[in-house]
């Protein structure tokens, strides 16, 4: 369960990232590659431990 949930957070913080530097990079004076990389871990983190402060879902039983 928890891979899955980390799989999870990693594509969400592959989305914002991508939604966040769309624009952002590529042109005449953009920002530098690195920062594709700084942002991209301040979202993990950022997801991560929101992650963390949610309750645990409980498995519907059958």
């Amino acid at each position: 369960m928890a891979g899955e949930i980390d799989r999870a957070l990693f594509d969400k913080a592959i989305e914002v990232t991508a939604t966040a530097l769309r624009g952002a990079m590529g042109g005449e004076g953009s920002q530098p590659p690195a920062y594709a990389a700084e942002l991209f871990r301040e979202i993990w983190e950022a997801l991560k431990a929101g992650a963390q402060d949610l309750p645990d879902r409980t498995r519907a039983g059958f």
